[in-house]
């Protein structure tokens, strides 16, 4: 958009002369006048860019009012993949139980180095992809917004792509602040639509923005940043060559990436948190009748996680981190299964299932990492990685709880998954490190009986002080598959540890014969036998596992 002063602006063709200018002072009715116009000439103050050095960064812009028409543009320039540019939102709309209560709401997002618009005018919501290259390649970039009540098109770079908003209302109601950059850190009084994948997992915008106009009026961002003291923002906007990635940038082995003018350390697999992964993340030790939850202060609704953790166990079955309702089947949960990691995503209309690695039950660390976008979904353990996509219509997912060791939840399971025995270290959850901030006090509403610390883990320990001792449970729900763990220490060399009859001659037995453990079991083809796979008598008074 033009800054700066024009004169004796005229329009000829042959004969036929139109002075431009003259008619637009006179406010001639054949002239229509947008934004901040003054008929004398005046200096125009340059508008310096401005730069969001860190993620927290934003700037808060005055109230849009926007109602049926409205216009924006800026520049902006980046060479990192996420972030929120602009956000806004309205009031509250429709009463529980009737209507589920909503807001309208606008918001220009960049993800995986595209530009995407989102809005909602009451509805539902249309998210259009403005732009097919990627633009998270350091050049400036011009983006230019404009509706006039349900049509309108967002352009990048001169490439206009129309829209039409869902039939309904043709008004935008926001009636809350505008957010350039980012978004508060307290989110408690935001209402932040899943759709806007960004705001949900927690990407603040880094990089540099110009010429922000908003219904044609020019805004000094810089002048905005020094009267709110806006910390991360810097102004100009300069661009570093120099690489910043060492080998030494990130340390405790942690993984450095370039961003602007920053380095970006991913700690995730280090053990480690911090922008430099320098300080020990928080352990979390369970023993199977242990639990960490985190009850959030609202329901969310998501339509993309990133979820990462380290786990290490000897167990080859147990819950690592699950989200849970109160109102819904809707869960996101992993878990150890048979020694592998599985994935399961239910959003009301089935599961759908993931699965990676093997014999993951062998005491070490491991790393798993889960990305939703949607529909896709993407499962990794210590860097093996498998992809799926699910099926149906629905893409959000509502959670009340975050559930660690325990699912507590159980008013909508069908099948429980185990209680975890083993270590949690460094879970994130759309960029929050929620371990830590249950260990630190930072967030009060976290319920748990799990131990911080790398604790040793003997779960429920009885003693059988005589060979006449035993225990009697109620029978083993054991029909076409089971899974059964425990520990023992002894010094004698025989013993039967388990026993369990059934129909006809269905049983299974579990005994030490001469320091080795046994299994025996007749599923009606008659008994079979399976020793365990030990290379020296078990009798030697340590802890083992089976």
């Amino acid at each position: 958009n033009f800054m700066g002063c024009l004169k004796d602006v005229v329009y000829k063709n042959n004969e036929f002369r139109l002075e431009l200018s003259r008619l637009a002072e006179q406010r001639d009715p054949r002239i229509s006048i947008h934004g901040d116009l003054i008929f004398s000439c005046e200096s125009v103050e340059a508008l310096e860019p401005i730069t969001f050095d860190v993620p927290p960064a934003y700037l808060t812009l005055p109230r849009w009012n926007t109602k049926k028409t409205g216009a924006i543009s800026f520049d902006f320039r980046t060479t990192e993949p996420n972030g929120v540019l602009l956000f806004s939102h309205g009031n509250l709309q429709g009463t529980l139980p009737d209507r589920k209560p909503r807001a309208d709401f606008f918001a220009i997002e960049l993800l995986d180095g595209l530009i995407y618009l989102v809005m909602d005018m009451g509805s539902g919501s249309i998210k259009i992809k403005a732009s097919n290259e990627r633009l998270d390649n350091g050049e400036w970039c011009h983006v230019d917004f404009q509706r006039k009540g349900r049509n309108g098109f967002i352009s990048v770079n001169s490439q206009s792509i129309p829209f039409t908003a869902n039939e309904g209302s043709e008004i935008l109601d926001l009636d809350g602040d505008m957010y350039l950059g980012g978004l508060p850190e307290d989110r408690q009084a935001l209402i932040l639509p899943p759709e806007v994948w960004t705001a949900s997992l927690g990407l603040g915008f880094v990089g540099c923005v110009r010429d922000l106009f908003i219904d044609g009026q020019s805004r000094n961002l810089w002048r905005l940043a020094e009267i709110q003291s806006a910390t991360g923002v810097s102004s100009l906007c300069t661009r570093e060559t120099h690489t910043r990635c060492t080998r030494d940038t990130c340390a405790n082995a942690g993984h450095c990436r370039e961003g602007w003018n920053r380095h970006i350390c991913d700690c995730s697999s280090s053990g480690y948190v911090g922008p430099s992964c320098e300080k020990e993340a928080t352990a979390v030790s369970y023993d199977g009748s242990m639990y960490l939850k985190v009850m959030l202060p609202a329901t969310l609704h998501t339509e993309a996680e990133d979820v990462s953790l380290r786990f290490m166990s000897q167990r080859a079955f147990g819950l690592l981190v699950a989200t849970t309702s109160q109102q819904s089947a809707d869960t996101l949960r992993v878990e150890l299964d048979g020694g592998r990691v599985k994935l399961t995503v239910n959003l009301g209309k089935g599961p759908e299932i993931l699965l990676v690695g093997e014999k993951l039950n062998d005491n070490e660390w491991h790393t798993v990492k889960v990305t939703r976008r949607g529909k896709n979904l993407q499962l990794s353990v210590d860097n093996v990685t498998v992809e799926g996509h699910m099926s149906g219509a629905h893409t959000r997912l509502e959670f009340n709880n975050i559930e660690t060791g325990i699912m507590t939840e159980r008013r909508f399971i069908s099948v429980m998954p185990s209680n975890f025995i083993g270590h949690l270290q460094a879970l994130s959850f759309n960029g929050m490190l929620y371990l830590d901030q249950c260990k630190n006090g930072d967030i009060s509403y976290c319920e748990l009986n799990a131990r911080f610390g790398m604790r040793h883990i003997v779960a429920n320990p009885v003693t059988f002080l005589t060979q006449a001792s035993y225990l009697a449970f109620s029978t083993l729900q054991a029909y076409a598959s089971m899974h059964l763990f425990f520990q023992f220490k002894t010094t004698n060399t025989d013993g039967l540890v388990l026993y369990n009859s059934g129909d006809g001659s269905d049983f299974i037995v579990v005994e030490l014969v001469k320091g080795y453990i046994h299994y025996v079991f007749d599923l009606g083809n008659g008994p079979s036998l399976m020793k365990g796979n030990s290379d020296k008598p078990l009798n030697d008074n340590q802890w083992h596992n089976v």
